[in-house]
C-alpha cells in the first residue's frame, strides 16, 4: 500500500480484521438492550418500536434491520484495532493540512481514511455489516464503562451516535464483549489488485479493470507531467489537493465504421481530488449532476500485423510504443473531462481540458514517448493473460527514465512547485490566455514563465 500513494484503496486494505464467532452477536444484542433505556430509547431492540435501532440503519426497513441484528442472519461481525478513521471528503477538507496529508482515498466512495495520531491508535472497534451496506460499530473507549455505538446508513452520509455510561453491573459485559470478539479468526489484510479483470455488463458490453500498479502510473503521469493537481486544487479557494485515482479502466469503442473504432483508457479520479471543474473554464456549470473527473487517453489501439495497423493500412507510418510495442497509437488524444449525467441530447456535458505535450514551446515535450508508453501498456493489459509482473517492471523502468529527464529539464524541485502555486492562484482568478498563447492583461514575468509547464491548464478564448 505504501507505494501506491495516488490510488484509492479498498476498506479491507486499511487494516487486518478478526472475523468474530457467531455467538458474539448475541453479546452485542445484550449490550444494545442495556443501552436503550440509557439513551432514552427503551424500544431500541423491541419489535415494531418507533425508537428501534433499525431507524438508524434503514428507515424504510427498520424492523427488518432490527430482526437481522437480533438473529444474526446476513450480518457479518468483525473486530479490528483502529489505525484509520474513515470520514467524508467534505469533512476531510476541514482538517488541518498535516492531517489531510495523512488521508488515503477509499475506493468507490466519497470518503477518505485518516491515519490516526499515535495517541489515538490502539482502540478496538467491532463492526456489524448489514445487507445493503449499513453498518453498526461498537467503539472501545478508555473509560471501561462507556458504551459508544455508531450507526451508519448505506449512503454513508447519515450517522447516529448512541453514547452512554453503563452501570457497575453492566460494564463487565462490555469488556467481555471485546474479549470474545478478539478471539475470532484473524483475516489477512487485502492487497491491491495486481492483475487485469474483465468486467462483463448485462447488455453484452464489457470493459477491463486495470491493475492498481498501472493506476498509480496513470496518476503519476497526470500529476507529475500534466500538473493536474494544480488544476483540481483551483476548484476550491482554500484547499490544495493531490491526485487520487479511484480506478483505471480500458474500453474498446467500436460503434460506427472501423476507422472510428478506438481504445479508451479512463482514469476516474476520486472525490478527494475535487468536484466539478466547469466553473474554471465556463461561465456556468452544467445543470446535469456532476459524476466525476476523468483523465482519459484515447487512441486507435488496434493490434499491429507485421508492423502495420489493419485499420490504418494506408498510413505511411504507424506509431507505436518502444517499450510496449504492437499497438497502433494513431490519433492519441489525452484530456481531463468533467463528466456529468447525460443530458437530453445524450451528451455528458462538462468541461473538457485537452492535454497535449507536442508543443515544442513547452518544457514537457520530452514526456511524449512516456505518454505513448503508458497508453500502449494499458492496451496491452487487455490482451488474454497479459504478463502483468513483467509489464510492471518495464513500467517502473520507464518511469525511472522519465524521472531522470524531469530532473534534466527542471521539472522537479522548488521551481516547479512554485509554478504550481502560481498556476493555482491564476486559475482561481480565472485567468485566460490570448490566442497568441499569452495571458490576457498584465502579469509578471514569473507568471508568464509558467506557460512553459502549465499552459494547457488555462482556457484560450481571448482574442
Amino acid at each position: 500500500m505504501a507505494s501506491l500513494v495516488h490510488v484509492a484503496i479498498e476498506k479491507a486494505q486499511l487494516e487486518a480484521v478478526v472475523k468474530c464467532q457467531p455467538e458474539t452477536i448475541g453479546l452485542l444484542v445484550c449490550l444494545l438492550e442495556r443501552l436503550g433505556p440509557l439513551v432514552d430509547h427503551p424500544g431500541l431492540m423491541k419489535p415494531h418500536s418507533i425508537d428501534s435501532i433499525g431507524k438508524y440503519l434503514d428507515e424504510t426497513r427498520f424492523d427488518e434491520m432490527r430482526t437481522c441484528l437480533a438473529s444474526g442472519n446476513g450480518v457479518s461481525l468483525v473486530y479490528k484495532v483502529r489505525k484509520f478513521d474513515v470520514i467524508a471528503c467534505d469533512a476531510a477538507d476541514k482538517l488541518p493540512s498535516a492531517q489531510r496529508r495523512q488521508c488515503v482515498a477509499v475506493r468507490g466512495t466519497h470518503e477518505v481514511a485518516r491515519r490516526l495520531e499515535a495517541g489515538e491508535r490502539g482502540i478496538a472497534e467491532v463492526v456489524a455489516a448489514f445487507p445493503g451496506g449499513a453498518t453498526l460499530a461498537v467503539r472501545q473507549n478508555r473509560n471501561a464503562h462507556r458504551l459508544v455505538v455508531i450507526c451508519t446508513k448505506a449512503d454513508k452520509k447519515d450517522k447516529k451516535i448512541l453514547d452512554a455510561l453503563l452501570g457497575p453491573d453492566d460494564a463487565p459485559w462490555l469488556e467481555h464483549f471485546f474479549e470474545e470478539a478478539a478471539r475470532g479468526q484473524r483475516q489477512a489484510a487485502a492487497g491491491p489488485s495486481a492483475a487485469t479483470r474483465l468486467v462483463k455488463l448485462e447488455k453484452g458490453d464489457a470493459f477491463w479493470e486495470l491493475p492498481a500498479w498501472y493506476a498509480e502510473k496513470v496518476a503519476q503521469l497526470a500529476q507529475e507531467v500534466f500538473r493536474l493537481h494544480a488544476f483540481v486544487s483551483a476548484i476550491s479557494q482554500d484547499v490544495s489537493r493531490a491526485l487520487f485515482v479511484d480506478r483505471v479502466t480500458a474500453h474498446r469503442l467500436e460503434r460506427g465504421p472501423p476507422e472510428d473504432h478506438r481504445t479508451l483508457i479512463k482514469g476516474a479520479l476520486h472525490r478527494a481530488s475535487g468536484g466539478c471543474a466547469c466553473l474554471l473554464h465556463k461561465s456556468a456549470a452544467p445543470t446535469a449532476r456532476f459524476v466525476r473527473l476523468e483523465f482519459r487517453m484515447e487512441f486507435c489501439g488496434c493490434t499491429l500485423v507485421n508492423g502495420r495497423c489493419p485499420t490504418h493500412s494506408l498510413a505511411e507510418h504507424t506509431p507505436q510504443s518502444a517499450k510496449f510495442p504492437g499497438v497502433c497509437m494513431l490519433g492519441l488524444k489525452v484530456e481531463l473531462r468533467c463528466a456529468h449525467d447525460q443530458g437530453a441530447s445524450g451528451a455528458h456535458g462538462g468541461v473538457r481540458l485537452p492535454l497535449d505535450v507536442r508543443d515544442n514551446k513547452m518544457r514537457v515535450v520530452f514526456a511524449l514517448p512516456f505518454v505513448v508508453d503508458v497508453a500502449s501498456c494499458g492496451a496491452c493489459l487487455t490482451r488474454p493473460d497479459p504478463p502483468c509482473a513483467d509489464m510492471q517492471l518495464d513500467m517502473d523502468a520507464a518511469f525511472a527514465e522519465l524521472n531522470d529527464l524531469r530532473l534534466q529539464h527542471a521539472h522537479v524541485g522548488d521551481q516547479i512547485l512554485q509554478r504550481d502555486v502560481i498556476a493555482v492562484h491564476l486559475l482561481r482568478k480565472r485567468s485566460r490566455l490570448h490566442k497568441s498563447g499569452r495571458f490576457a492583461g498584465r502579469v509578471s514575468a514569473e507568471c508568464s514563465a509558467i506557460l512553459k509547464t502549465h499552459k494547457h491548464l488555462f482556457k484560450t478564448n481571448v482574442s
